[in-house]
């Protein structure tokens, strides 16, 4: 497994810690992962998998809590098809990391998602996935690939949000400005 994979597929992880428990988003907000071992690693793999089957096992058709899943995804597709399209693609895992970020921020705003939670996330992925360099001139592109997004319900763009660790909310809208409001803060922080 190369370092790059190991980062990528280290964000569902993130996405699952998320969902679950503050433990487990601790043990993966403190693991350093740019030393991992196979051996520290197991663990938190072991968790992260369980939490999906979970929520697999209790909705296996997505029709309601298996949307949890999506978790940074609304933003995060924007973001890879964007790089895509810029000639330089991004492993899926790094743009849901990205993801994260705004939705979070939005999470913040709409359903009360703490703030040193949100702060000690973004830090993390910041540090461990870098930055996308996106402008403002940009956010009408973001915006139209989020419009076409197939968790969309009557053309009204998605998201996953949540309202404190493992308190999930499903089928949570934005309007455009607090979508570009959650854009500038993935930006400047």
């Amino acid at each position: 497994l190369d370092h790059d994979n190991l980062i990528s597929g280290y964000a569902e992880m993130l996405k699952h810690g998320l969902l679950s428990d503050k433990g487990h988003l601790n043990d993966l907000l403190n693991y350093n992962i740019a030393n991992w071992d196979t051996e520290s690693l197991l663990p938190l793999l072991e968790t992260s998998v369980n939490v999906k089957r979970n929520v697999v096992r209790q909705d296996p058709f997505e029709k309601g809590l298996r949307k949890a899943l999506n978790l940074g995804h609304t933003f995060g597709h924007a973001f890879e098809t964007w790089c895509m399209r810029q000639g330089n693609p991004v492993l899926h895992g790094y743009a849901v990391a990205w993801g994260i970020i705004p939705e979070l921020y939005l999470a913040v705003k709409k359903t009360g998602f703490p703030v040193d939670i949100m702060r000690q996330t973004v830090q993390f992925i910041r540090e461990n996935y870098g930055i996308l360099p996106i402008t403002c001139d940009d956010y009408p592109t973001l915006l139209e690939l989020m419009t076409h997004d197939k968790k969309n319900i009557a053309g009204v763009i998605n998201f996953t949000l949540l309202g404190g660790i493992g308190d999930i909310r499903i089928n949570q809208t934005a309007t455009k400005n607090e979508i570009e409001e959650a854009l500038d803060f993935f930006r400047e922080g």
